[in-house]
């Protein structure tokens, strides 16, 4: 099971850091994608590096926790998708509403995935 490696900057090369961090990232999502998944009855609180947030997990919550600008933006992407593309949009949008910065976002999204699937919270 591929785990994210977590941003540390004493790196000797930071840059490296960042990628390795990326690519576990991805092999996480990845990993996800390849396991059947329960139902999610609402959004998932989770704790990451410290703090606690609330992630939305399914089209609707995630629509609801957009502001009401994004809204329209967002059914129409969801509208216009490909069955395959559905989980990766909705990951998108998800991200919008996850305060921080791009690769904590992503931390958090993962690990409440990760949380939403069973599979622990040692990610992040």
């Amino acid at each position: 099971m591929a785990e994210p490696v977590p941003y540390t900057p004493d790196l000797e090369d930071e840059e490296e850091a960042v990628v390795q961090r990326i690519r576990a990232q991805q092999a996480g999502f990845a990993e996800l994608d390849r396991e059947p998944r329960p139902d999610v009855p609402g959004p998932v609180t989770v704790d990451v590096h410290g703090e606690r947030f609330v992630v939305p997990l399914t089209v609707g919550d995630v629509r609801a926790a957009l502001s009401a600008e994004l809204r329209p933006l967002f059914d129409g992407e969801i509208a216009a998708a490909a069955p395959a593309t559905v989980g990766p949009l909705v990951r998108k949008w998800a991200l919008e509403v996850i305060p921080g910065d791009e690769l904590d976002r992503v931390d958090v999204l993962l690990r409440a995935e990760r949380q939403a699937a069973g599979l622990g919270t040692a990610a992040a």
